[in-house]
């Protein structure tokens, strides 16, 4: 095979790797927007049903991510957004269940270090300790006003440790 040969063969598989790699894009872009677009309704939906019950945000809805928890509330990890009422905790996950813990199961709150996901960043880890002994964490970016929140909600927090 000559020079030529060798030459029109790489264009046509550089054309082929181009065509395959510009389809994946239009794929991944497709299914991102149809998850955002998922997400904020769901969101929505959420800020609605509180409205609808009555209940007054404490913390209003804002990005968060969710690493589980040992049982219990397992299946909504990710991220997503976290907010406090008066009356509970809600996570709504980009994709999964919604977390919905009643304030009355929170027996103790506390400060934990962050997750090592990059999509934290440098967030801090609030616990939420609940009265069957389970632990839920949430990243979010202001854990102080939550622990403020909280506590003005009457949940008992921890105190931070000292530097």
């Amino acid at each position: 095979m000559g020079a030529q040969g060798v030459s029109s063969g790489l264009v046509v598989t550089i054309l082929i790797l181009a065509g395959v790699m510009a389809a994946i894009f239009v794929a991944v872009l497709f299914v991102t927007r149809r998850v955002g677009a998922g997400a904020e309704a769901r969101a929505d939906d959420l800020r609605d049903e509180v409205e609808r019950l009555g209940e007054t945000w404490a913390i209003p809805l804002q990005g968060a991510s969710y690493g589980g928890a040992t049982h219990t509330y397992s299946r909504a990890k990710g991220n997503g957004v976290a907010g406090l009422t008066g009356r509970r905790v809600v996570f709504e996950p980009i994709a999964g269940e919604r977390l919905s813990i009643p304030l009355v199961r929170i027996s103790g709150a506390r400060l934990g270090r962050g997750s090592q996901k990059a999509a934290d960043g440098r967030r801090r880890r609030l616990v939420l300790e609940l009265d069957d002994g389970n632990e839920v964490g949430l990243s979010v970016a202001e854990p102080e006003l939550w622990m403020r929140s909280l506590a003005d909600a009457g949940v008992h927090v921890a105190e931070p440790a000292a530097g």
